[in-house]
């Protein structure tokens, strides 16, 4: 690593990625930079309001430095040590995570080159998807001949970083973010046989932990990590989108008392666990189902899915039941539950495509125009 500060890009400025921004702020290891978007105006000037259990009521906030763009900051002629991604992770949208960050990536390469001494330093760039799902680094791992670039003496490498975050937040308002859940993360390698990646985990932590106020840790096996999480996010937060309803009215407008958690909720988590068991070995703690749906049972909060679907935005179909689905089905593995899910999500998805200008739909001749 590199005896510099290491410069930190967070790209995604909601809920998540100004929490984020403000914690390894205030650890004070790093350069903090923000890809502000919308906000950029307003974050120039007053700064970010963050209502947060873990850091008080922060006003007027502003890391080290913003940028209106991926590729304003990509212009900024800086090598970001750690790029880290807090956006929606949409595959099937018009922007996936690879095109997201190919301006850091081409730049990174750009400054490397240009600097004798980063190459000495080993710099590498170090991508930290901080974002739901499964099999989510493939995309990245393919875009840009990862395995090549190991190799290479010619391009800096690039080290993928697993981050789950375990945090209530949301954007309320522009620059204004309201935190109602402990801000827990755990880092890992998505190889954990890169030692690179696995050091590279390691310093992120030490960036990212502030003492008592949150948590971070390492992650030896991330793929545990994320089958555990997927218990939540393939189930919960799937249903809550495709009823529009926070979670505790979906558990109470049911057919029956109880319908809804043992007819839909519940089998789809164990389809998650017997699929985690067959297809990585991976075993996955049954009581696990008993914690997801007690701890949400009446807390009355809208998960990610259900508050995109609210603000007729695209959801993380893909990385969080379609991979899934796409997994089971290759290793011929039936999971009823969790492709009912994925079928519904796929309709609503394609509304929310057509209403916002990104598929069209032919009713002369009754089809998608491609």
């Amino acid at each position: 690593m590199s005896t510099q500060t290491p410069q930190c890009l967070i790209i995604g400025a909601g809920g998540v990625g100004v929490v984020t921004a403000y914690s390894l702020f205030l650890n004070k290891g790093s350069t903090v930079s923000l890809v502000a978007r919308s906000d950029y105006d307003k974050a120039s000037t007053t700064g970010y309001k963050l209502s947060s259990c873990d850091y008080g009521e922060v006003l007027n906030w502003k890391p080290h430095h913003l940028f209106r763009s991926v590729e304003d900051a990509a212009s900024s002629k800086t090598f970001f040590d750690y790029v880290v991604v807090t956006t929606k992770n949409i595959p099937d949208g018009p922007t996936p995570v690879s095109s997201i960050i190919k301006p850091i990536i081409e730049s990174n390469d750009k400054v490397w080159k240009e600097r004798a001494d980063f190459k000495e330093q080993k710099k590498t760039t170090n991508v930290v998807l901080i974002q739901n799902g499964i099999d989510i680094e493939n995309e990245i791992k393919e875009k840009f001949d990862l395995a090549s670039r190991q190799k290479s003496t010619t391009v800096p490498q690039v080290a993928l970083i697993s981050g789950i975050q375990l945090i209530s937040s949301t954007k309320v308002g522009p620059c204004e973010i309201a935190q109602k859940g402990h801000d827990h993360l755990t880092c890992a390698a998505f190889d954990k046989n890169d030692e690179i990646s696995v050091k590279t985990a390691q310093n992120f932590i030490s960036l990212y932990t502030n003492p008592g106020q949150n948590q971070a840790h390492f992650d030896s096996n991330c793929r545990y990590t994320r089958w555990k999480k997927l218990l939540y996010n393939s189930s919960i937060n799937t249903l809550t989108a495709i009823c529009g309803l926070d979670f505790t009215r979906c558990l109470q407008f049911g057919t029956a008392e109880g319908s809804t958690e043992f007819e839909i909720v519940r089998p789809a988590m164990l389809e998650i666990i017997d699929l985690a068991k067959k297809i990585d070995d991976i075993t996955i703690e049954v009581d696990l189902v008993d914690f997801f749906v007690d701890i949400t049972r009446k807390m009355v909060y809208t998960p990610s899915m259900g508050v995109d679907i609210q603000k007729g935005q695209l959801m993380e179909i893909e990385v969080i039941v379609g991979n899934v689905v796409r997994s089971a089905k290759a290793h011929h593995i039936e999971v009823p539950h969790l492709s009912m899910l994925y079928n519904i999500l796929k309709i609503l998805q394609g509304k929310l495509k057509e209403q916002r200008g990104l598929l069209k739909f032919d009713e002369l001749n009754a089809k998608i125009v491609e």
